[in-house]
């Protein structure tokens, strides 16, 4: 256990209306029902180690002044004059955009899906011994994979579910719908420099800019909404919702596992850095993205 992995006193506190274990109705037998379900016909995972060959150098996520230079929010940063580091922080997913989906022209049946990963995440600037700024910055990532989406048709539907107005018929596409998970972890960052295109500058005019690598892990999945045939035992009646009393904070606390990790790092031969970075020890066997 980790320093600041701390067990709660009584493991049985769940949270109000969270059940443990759901009875089934008193009548057990099984028969079959029809449900609607948003059915997984194909997906894959991404892990991919992004250099700045693929993300470029970083760009401004929201406008802003550095070294008294005013940067326009999607222009690329360039660093203070005297950074000598470079950190990233806080990196997120900020968004992941279906940019296009269309059938494979080669593979019937199968579906070519472009996506956009933008990320977000704070660059820390520092001198020597101390920070000197910090802004907010982002990169992007293309990448298309293609999956078996299976072939439709269109329909016209019509439901009160959505609360459209009058309920009017919609019409739905033939093309499968698409979801994506996403987690992004940050490898590294520099403050590079380069020679700059432009004609207009100096020969020999070098410049600055601040280079990301991004570990990226994704599972993409492609589904469709159909009627299947499932076979049931009734409907799901849960438990009473429990009372829970406040804990003492001492009481708490008195309970808590020493954070022995803290007072003694671990040897070399014991240190496992995948575990100690929450990264997955070993990849699983499946099949990557036909990508």
């Amino acid at each position: 256990m980790s320093a600041f992995e701390f067990k709660r006193e009584d493991e049985r506190i769940q949270t109000i209306g969270e059940s443990a274990d759901l009875k089934s109705a008193p009548n057990d037998k099984i028969r079959q029902e029809c449900i609607i379900a948003n059915k997984v016909y194909d997906r894959c995972r991404q892990q991919y180690c992004l250099t700045p060959d693929e993300l470029g150098p970083t760009i401004a996520a929201e406008n802003v002044c550095i070294d008294g230079q005013h940067i326009e929010e999607g222009e690329v940063i360039i660093p203070p004059a005297s950074a000598v580091s470079v950190s990233i922080e806080n990196l997120k997913v900020k968004k992941i955009v279906v940019v296009n989906k269309k059938e494979n022209e080669f593979r019937k049946g199968f579906w070519d899906i472009d996506l956009k990963y933008v990320f977000e995440y704070k660059l820390i600037f520092r001198e020597t011994d101390h920070i000197i700024g910090s802004v907010k910055a982002a990169s992007v990532f293309t990448k298309r994979v293609t999956l078996f989406g299976s072939t439709g048709s269109d329909l016209v539907i019509a439901t009160d579910l959505m609360h459209h107005r009058h309920h009017e018929s919609k019409t739905m596409d033939a093309e499968p719908f698409v979801m994506v998970e996403a987690k992004a972890i940050p490898l590294e960052a520099t403050i590079s420099s380069r020679r700059h295109r432009r004609g207009a500058e100096p020969e020999g005019h070098r410049h600055r800019e601040v280079l990301v690598t991004i570990g990226l892990f994704a599972v993409v999945k492609i589904f469709r909404i159909v009627d299947l045939f499932v076979e049931s035992k009734g409907f799901l009646i849960p438990k009473e919702c429990e009372d829970i009393s406040p804990l003492n904070p001492c009481d708490f606390f008195d309970n808590l596992d020493f954070p022995i990790d803290i007072f003694a790092p671990p040897h070399k031969k014991d240190f496992k850095p995948s575990a100690a970075a929450g990264f997955p020890r070993l990849k699983e066997s499946e099949e990557d993205c036909d990508c």
